[in-house]
């Protein structure tokens, strides 16, 4: 019992103090970004944190750098409460669990403690799937999971009552613009655990048309949002140039996933290689941040996360 009070005044602390840095960011982000960029790297750190310091480095503080852009400009207008949920969630209830339980687990067991857990979702027949999604998430928590990528093409809104149940996880939605009705982005508004991403074109070869009417939706209700883009190899130029970087940040995202394009037949049209080339122009772009929204790939990104 003693433990577990204890553990409930740590949470609460460090949710108050979310809060308070949250607030002081809308507030006087330049001063607020200085003291805490010197508490990170005063502080010992793990792999992991590590790997979320790498993505904050001193160029925060270059008014011409995109981090400053980000955390100036973009960041404050996002509602707070959605902030500190989705900062409590995916770090305390994260990190934090996810690090505990690899420390106290079995050696056998550790290899399934996993910081965050992709899963595809069948929008069309999720009734009769529900059941084993449920149950996947469920097993994942067991193992000190809190942060899930969900990725669904058609009818997002029924996965609403699953996330609003899982108070303690972060999900990240990847949808296309066609999910975002009206009355589906009134509920995420409600939702404060959940982050969603828009799809800037599809995953196959029918090309989408994306309407910027609906980050317009997303920031008219000051949501947290993130852009998600397909590439093929005709994409390395502008990959290399900084183009690509340079059009998704233009909708405003706080981040910019990217996802090798795959062929009818589910086979990756992107070799390894190619994809490895990607990856490191994305590491470097996010280290300078020319552009305001911090670039992930998800399956690079996705391993050394969890290895």
């Amino acid at each position: 019992m003693a433990s577990k009070n204890t553990n409930i005044v740590s949470k609460t602390l460090v949710e108050s103090y979310i809060r308070k840095q949250v607030k002081a960011l809308k507030q006087s982000p330049a001063e607020t970004i200085d003291t805490l960029t010197k508490q990170l790297l005063d502080k010992p750190k793990g792999s992991l944190e590590k790997y979320l310091l790498h993505i904050t480095p001193e160029k925060l503080q270059d008014t011409q750098s995109g981090y400053y852009k980000l955390f100036h400009d973009i960041l404050p207008k996002v509602n707070t409460d959605h902030l500190v949920t989705l900062g409590m969630n995916i770090g305390y209830n994260g990190i934090f669990t996810a690090s505990k339980k690899t420390q106290t687990n079995s050696p056998e067991s550790k290899s399934d403690a996993l910081w965050a857990f992709m899963l595809s979702i069948d929008g069309i027949n999720y009734e009769k799937k529900s059941a084993q999604y449920k149950a996947q998430i469920s097993n994942a928590k067991k193992n000190g999971t809190r942060c899930f990528m969900l990725f669904i093409e058609k009818n997002a809104w029924k996965l609403l009552p699953l996330i609003k149940k899982e108070k303690d996880c972060a999900f990240f939605l990847f949808c296309p613009s066609s999910c975002l009705t009206e009355k589906f982005l009134d509920a995420v508004k409600l939702t404060k655990n959940l982050f969603i991403s828009v799809a800037y074109n599809s995953n196959g070869n029918k090309e989408q048309i994306l309407s910027t009417n609906v980050f317009n939706r997303l920031r008219s209700r000051k949501l947290p949002y993130g852009i998600h883009y397909y590439y093929s190899v005709s994409d390395l130029d502008n990959f290399k140039s900084g183009e690509i970087f340079k059009k998704l940040s233009k909708e405003k995202p706080l981040f910019s996933f990217f996802l090798s394009k795959k062929a009818d037949s589910g086979k990756d049209t992107v070799t390894e290689e190619e994809k490895k080339a990607v990856y490191e122009i994305i590491i470097k772009e996010r280290y300078w941040l020319k552009y305001p929204s911090i670039p992930f790939e998800i399956e690079k990104d996705y391993y050394y996360l969890i290895h």
